[in-house]
């Protein structure tokens, strides 16, 4: 409710999607260390509609919904973002492992409520290792270079590990069909667990080329309860918001699982 009065109409003037980003990520934080700020957040934004649970990568979750990497770039706000309805968050991205350290010294002191996925976007292996132990899933994004070479050596080191912890693709918004399909069929060869896709088109192709057999997370833009929607009928296991919490707040999550809600009955 405090955000839609106070916050909400200057996120919504301010263009820069980094400003905005800011304001609403100290507005968080703020809420968080109130007292029972927590408390009042889980119990204003549950996250635990009946019939939406679901079990994607071998890892439970309680809706679809879940905040994309960008907003807790340091891995400092993950459990305050978590209450406000979503069933994971991706922290990061992280482009160097000295990045995620400072997030692994967050999270060994404060563990995480739900389900917590890190983005690794440069330093891979190093990072990968480092964050293995204090993360769900790991999404690792190529958006800047695709090349799937850097995925063999990330594969080959998990296998050195007792618990098994899913890997996901992050894939560029702009990339051909044809190099989709190579990183499908890469995936489906190598056991990585799953795509996150950054339009319909590319879920929809993702899901019927892999036949349906790779989890697909939607990050595209997902502002409103109809597009949510629309990214699970093309295919999408999970979904991702993160400018539209921005822009338009908690409450957004609130009706996209009404929404969803509603249509599963």
């Amino acid at each position: 409710m405090f955000y839609g009065i106070f916050i909400r109409p200057i996120t919504r003037r301010i263009k820069d999607n980094d400003k905005a980003s800011a304001i609403a990520k100290r507005y968080f934080k703020f809420e968080g260390k109130m007292p029972l700020g927590r408390f009042l957040s889980r119990l204003v934004h549950g996250n635990r509609p009946s019939g939406l649970e679901r079990e994607v990568f071998g890892l439970q979750f309680y809706n679809p919904v879940g905040l994309g990497a960008g907003l807790d770039v340091d891995g400092d706000l993950y459990n305050d973002l978590n209450d406000l309805g979503f069933s994971f968050v991706e922290i990061g991205p992280f482009k160097d492992h000295y990045s995620i350290r400072k997030a692994i010294y967050k999270i060994q002191s404060d563990p995480q409520d739900d389900v917590l996925a890190a983005c690794i976007s440069g330093d891979y292996l190093d990072s990968f290792c480092l964050a293995y132990d204090f993360c769900d899933f790991f999404v690792i994004d190529i958006s800047e270079n695709p090349d799937m070479d850097i995925f063999d050596a990330i594969l080959e080191t998990r296998l050195t590990y007792d618990i098994y912890k899913p890997i996901v693709v992050k894939i560029p918004e702009e990339l051909p069909f044809e190099d989709i399909g190579e990183i499908v069929d890469y995936c489906l060869m190598n056991s990585v667990d799953g795509i996150e896709a950054r339009s319909l088109k590319q879920i929809s192709y993702i899901s019927e080329r892999s036949k349906q057999r790779l989890p697909i997370i939607a990050n595209c833009h997902i502002k409103t309860p109809v597009q949510a929607e629309d990214a699970l009928k093309a295919g999408a296991s999970l979904l991702e918001v993160r400018m539209g919490l921005v822009r338009e707040g908690p409450r957004l999550v609130d009706k996209i699982l009404r929404h969803l809600s509603s249509r599963n009955k």
